[in-house]
């Protein structure tokens, strides 16, 4: 097989990060520089870096990044087959005849995304966050590699900034082109994004009261569709119900969870969605039998969960455990001291949350600190709700300080 057939056959994934596209970039020059020749080649793409140009007999431009096409050895002129799909902040310039309209506006756009990408390279997210956000709109619910620079760059900005309402679009756009098989554009770099879920850890559905209406509102107003929309809504389930607040009035009455079980069959084919479900199954568990059983149930699907998730895990726990004692009927003959010593282990069991260091958002344990020191509140123990309170509050200062916030 001739190097023209067989770069007229390659045609490649628009997923590939950074360094892999540019390895490939090197492959399609090589090879389009061999062949020009013979397919009358009238177009070169210039790109960033040390690539060499690609010669080809045309290009295309759209919002998925720069097409290049080449036309097979032996084959008529204008025969032109797909090829490579480059992101468009790898191009740095188009030479001669091209297909498609908008090119030098997309040059443009690919200008600003290659100077975003290498300031978050070099962890100046702050700078970049311009450059990226006058871009969300075209980019938001496009497809390819060029749109999952824009969003991974987009979230990566708003989590140096600790900005949970500017993350949560951003990262559903991301959960969309994971689920695509588009892989990070930022290889080089932590993941921002869970690479076995997609979850976020920074967005716990289990949050403070000081963040909870934010998280809420921004899950609520994401343009998320298909599975991302699907992991917001349960999100919000989530975090509607787990403000177990003081029972008002008859002791023992509480108010409704509102959350619904996770026997959705889409949460078997979406790692998100079944992790988030078996959450949902163990804070809105009825009873403590049904608690053990959905607690049974996420622990034989995620034997060595990642430590965000296992804070989630404890967390859910102790949401239900709260539930459970508040809601608990009234015996009659039963002293009050029962009551109280229920409410006190299930503050226990939000406590373990800060006691595993698991955490390292430091959000689910100021979450863990705010219930338990209610849970003690309500118990009579006003000296310890006081005490945890406080480490609540000191918990929250100490992440809006290191966001800087």
């Amino acid at each position: 097989m001739g190097c023209a057939r067989m770069l007229s056959t390659a045609v490649l994934s628009r997923a590939m990060p950074s360094q892999a596209v540019l390895s490939h970039v090197l492959f399609v020059s090589a090879l389009a520089s061999m062949t020009s020749a013979t397919t009358f080649a009238s177009t070169t793409v210039i790109l960033r870096g040390t690539a060499q140009p690609i010669v080809a007999d045309s290009v295309f431009g759209d919002s998925h990044g720069l097409e290049i096409h080449t036309v097979a050895a032996g084959s008529a002129r204008g025969a032109a087959e797909k090829g490579e799909v480059i992101p468009w902040d790898m191009v740095r310039a188009v030479e001669g005849q091209s297909g498609g309209t908008g090119l030098a506006e997309f040059l443009e756009i690919g200008e600003d995304l290659w100077r975003a990408r290498i300031r978050i390279e070099r962890g100046d997210a702050a700078l970049a966050q311009a450059e990226l956000a006058k871009h969300w709109s075209r980019f938001r619910d496009a497809d390819g590699p060029t749109a999952a620079l824009v969003a991974e760059g987009l979230l990566r900005c708003a989590l140096s900034a600790g900005d949970l309402r500017a993350a949560a679009d951003p990262w559903l756009a991301c959960l969309r082109h994971r689920g695509m098989g588009i892989a990070s554009r930022f290889p080089t770099l932590p993941p921002a994004i869970d690479a076995s879920n997609g979850l976020l850890p920074e967005l716990s559905p289990f949050m403070p009261a000081s963040r909870r209406a934010e998280l809420i509102g921004a899950c609520e107003s994401a343009k998320a569709s298909g599975e991302s929309g699907e992991v917001a809504r349960s999100i919000v389930r989530i975090a509607k119900g787990v403000r177990i607040s003081a029972p008002s009035g008859v002791p023992g009455s509480g108010p409704e969870l509102g959350l619904e079980s996770g026997n959705d069959p889409a949460k078997e084919s979406s790692p998100a969605l079944r992790a988030l479900g078996l959450l949902e199954d163990i804070a809105s568990a009825a009873d403590v039998r049904s608690l053990d059983k959905a607690v049974g149930s996420f622990d034989r699907a995620f034997e060595e969960p990642p430590s965000y998730l296992s804070a989630w895990r404890i967390a859910a726990i102790g949401t239900c455990r709260a539930r459970i004692a508040r809601t608990a009927p009234v015996v009659a003959g039963a002293a009050a001291s029962d009551r109280a010593g229920a409410l006190g282990r299930a503050a226990l069991e939000f406590l373990a949350v800060p006691a595993s260091g698991l955490d390292r958002t430091g959000l689910v344990d100021a979450y863990a600190l705010e219930e338990a020191a209610s849970l003690l509140r309500e118990s009579g123990d006003e000296s310890s709700a006081a005490q945890l309170a406080v480490l609540a509050e000191q918990k929250l200062q100490d992440i809006t300080h290191s966001s800087g916030r």
